[in-house]
């Protein structure tokens, strides 16, 4: 039984290490990747677990992000929403229904940025109080970053990241709620390093 037990103990310890060839961990070697990108322009197609409902509801669009805190996702279904995070503003339109937030002021707008920055980035270390291990797939580095019990006061308690392998960006991002709902963001057709103009990122005026 101690023998199981160490052997437990150390196959966890290489799935949360995990290193390529050159001994290099798979999160480091995310990061230096990221390092190098500046911008991402996408579509974006979004699924929604909500737990007491029977059907998930899907969504997609246009996704914008500019390094290092500015991102818009406009939908082309349901159209005329809109999610935008320009630097310290936090925008939604949703159903019609228009909020906006500051990250300065308000700790789950604050919370909601920093996850999607530090994806975006390649740095999940940048997300406050997680626990990091990451695996393999075929074409796929997955990172999972669970918040620690202090830190699921949030709508989110863990992320799971796909990069892909080819390019080392976000192609997958899964945000987890405690209650067993989810939303999954999948990025197609990147086109990374492109410009995008400042118009993307500007708020729209509540009507």
């Amino acid at each position: 039984m101690k023998k199981i037990l160490i052997c437990i103990f150390l196959c966890s310890c290489i799935a949360a290490n995990a290193q390529d060839d050159s001994g290099v961990s798979i999160i480091e070697k995310i990061k230096r990747a990221n390092a190098e990108c500046s911008s991402i322009t996408s579509d974006f197609s979004q699924i929604k677990h909500v737990s007491f409902m029977n059907e998930d509801v899907a969504s997609s669009g246009k996704f914008f992000y500019s390094k290092p805190d500015r991102l818009c996702m406009k939908y082309d279904e349901p159209a005329g929403d809109i999610m935008l995070i320009n630097k310290d503003q936090l925008v939604m339109i949703a159903a019609g229904k228009y909020s906006k937030a500051s990250t300065k002021s308000s700790s789950k707008a604050r919370r909601m940025k920093n996850i999607l920055a530090s994806c975006l980035q390649g740095d999940v270390s940048l997300i406050d109080g997680v626990t990091l291990s990451s695996e393999e797939t075929a074409d796929s580095y997955v990172i999972t970053a669970k918040l620690n019990r202090r830190e699921k006061n949030g709508v989110v308690n863990k992320v799971v990241l796909n990069y892909d392998k080819s390019d080392l960006t976000l192609s997958v991002l899964r945000m987890e709620e405690p209650d067993g709902s989810y939303t999954v963001y999948k990025l197609t057709n990147k086109r990374l390093n492109q410009p995008v103009g400042d118009e993307v990122f500007k708020a729209p005026a509540k009507k």
